[in-house]
């Protein structure tokens, strides 16, 4: 009877023997027995001189059948002939100065995947401060475990929005489409660090990473990836093309006293209806400066449909010139910033790598954050974001989690 007990909250095989338990309806108590010997630390002596008993500790073991659970033990202290010396026996269910065993407190882990943490605090009585506790002790952003992968790993970083307008970097392993980690800013020391240290297996095999236009990420990348293509996402640069052409149209609108469509000049072309594209044409005559901007967005979009990287090369160096000799300042400007990421955005040919997986992730991310009902800070935040990302398994076998 003791044996089963001891099975179905998973204490079998840890050197205790249940001495007496006690139910009611709201826990449950188990006082535990450990065995009558140990061994030495030092040497492995195995020792029956028990030297000294401690006091009853009694600690928290999970949430079974509705009840909360709780264990009886105490530490035993021996003494060992050969060494002439004292020894306190470990208690192999409990870190040191513990009241939660490891049992427990991958059950409060596994529990807050799926729920916000008041969720789980008006379920299962766990405190906000003790959830976050071991979810900030048993998690590292930084210490997390690469996915077995090929030859070659092509990795995608990008920022989004963590609150108001503080940003974080995301940081995936698209080719084994895995989420890698969140960094907690998007200060380029801490990205710098997280590059620095990838390890050296995982490093050698990183043969491109897919970024936007940012130069503090490409700077990052040129300086602890050397042996990486740089990509620029194909998704950002149409999305910096649907911003300069939507600042053209503010501008027209504002110039002109009129009110010009937004949406409709947003929608690839060939997904307009006749009617659409008659509205379309009408403004473009009025106002041939924003006629210019759309044209441009248009060229861009049909540029990645192109098959051949020779093809897209000569296209996009046609693109930039005519940007260059236009007489509008800003799309000079865009013309200039096309030319300056040229190189970067013919890479996408090579193997039409984006960030599709990353932004997927953020598809995700936002789930999470109205789940949770929001974060303040950005720590707890991280963390809770792996913890819904990953699988639990995965997040149980972590080294850190397990020390």
């Amino acid at each position: 009877m003791s044996k089963s007990i001891l099975k179905v909250f998973h204490l079998q095989d840890l050197g205790f023997s249940l001495m007496t338990w006690d139910i009611t309806e709201e826990e449950i108590i188990l006082k535990l027995k450990a065995e009558s010997k140990a061994s030495c630390p030092r040497y492995g002596h195995s020792s029956r001189s028990r030297y000294e008993r401690g006091k009853w500790r009694k600690v928290y073991h999970g949430f079974y059948f509705g009840r909360k659970v709780y264990l009886l033990l105490r530490k035993g202290r021996y003494f060992c002939s050969p060494c002439q010396r004292a020894f306190t026996v470990k208690v192999p269910l409990v870190s040191p100065w513990q009241r939660r065993t490891y049992e427990a407190e991958g059950q409060i882990i596994g529990n807050l995947r799926g729920q916000s943490f008041k969720s789980l605090s008006e379920k299962e009585g766990i405190s906000y401060g003790v959830s976050k506790r071991i979810l900030m002790r048993r998690l590292d952003p930084e210490k997390l475990l690469w996915t077995e992968s090929g030859e070659e790993i092509s990795i995608g970083i990008d920022s989004h929005c963590f609150r108001g307008t503080q940003l974080v970097h995301t940081v995936t392993d698209i080719s084994a489409h895995s989420p890698l980690t969140i960094l907690p800013d998007s200060r380029k020391d801490t990205l710098s660090r997280f590059l620095r240290n990838i390890p050296e297996e995982q490093k050698f095999k990183i043969k491109e990473v897919c970024i936007d236009m940012d130069q503090l990420l490409f700077c990052c990348v040129e300086k602890h990836l050397p042996g990486a293509s740089v990509v620029i996402d194909h998704f950002h640069v149409i999305q910096d093309t649907n911003r300069r052409l939507d600042e053209a149209r503010r501008i027209e609108q504002d110039a002109w006293k009129v009110e010009i469509p937004r949406k409709v000049f947003l929608v690839g072309k060939e997904k307009l209806k006749p009617y659409q594209r008659k509205k379309i044409e009408l403004y473009c005559q009025r106002y041939p400066s924003f006629k210019e901007f759309y044209w441009m967005k248009e060229a861009l979009r049909g540029f990645y449909r192109l098959k051949h990287k020779k093809t897209a090369e000569k296209r996009l160096k046609d693109l930039v010139e005519i940007a260059l000799l236009s007489d509008d300042a800003a799309m000079m400007q865009w013309g200039r910033t096309l030319r300056r990421w040229g190189r970067y955005i013919l890479n996408y040919f090579d193997n039409r790598t984006t960030n599709a997986y990353t932004e997927g992730i953020h598809t995700k991310i936002k789930m999470i954050k109205k789940v949770s009902f929001g974060f303040r800070n950005v720590n707890v935040y991280v963390r809770k974001v792996l913890l819904s990302l990953f699988p639990l398994a995965t997040i149980l076998s972590l080294p850190h989690f397990l020390s």
